[in-house]
């Protein structure tokens, strides 16, 4: 199945901006966790060992909603988003 993958905020800046958006090969039945280390494979370990270690804080939307839990099971055409949390001021 393929996932669309886009890094914003400081995601991007550790990515690279020239892959600031993929498209990624999963298995089926995909979590966010399986996505991670195909991040860090395909795209940047630099930002999959960030993101797990807590060491940058990004929400992460899959269509549009938040979703906080990595066993989280993707589906072919899903769009996922590493934003950085909004602030309020």
């Amino acid at each position: 199945m393929k996932v669309k993958v886009m890094f914003f905020g400081r995601a991007r800046d550790i990515v690279g901006e020239d892959k600031g958006f993929v498209e990624l090969e999963l298995k089926e039945g995909a979590t966010l966790n399986d996505l991670l280390d195909k991040i860090a494979e395909e795209v940047s370990e630099k930002f999959t060992r960030k993101f797990r270690n807590k060491t940058i804080i990004l929400m992460t939307v899959v269509n549009g909603v938040s979703i906080n839990d990595l066993n989280y099971k993707l589906r072919d055409g899903d769009a996922v988003a590493f934003v950085p949390p909004s602030q309020g001021g």
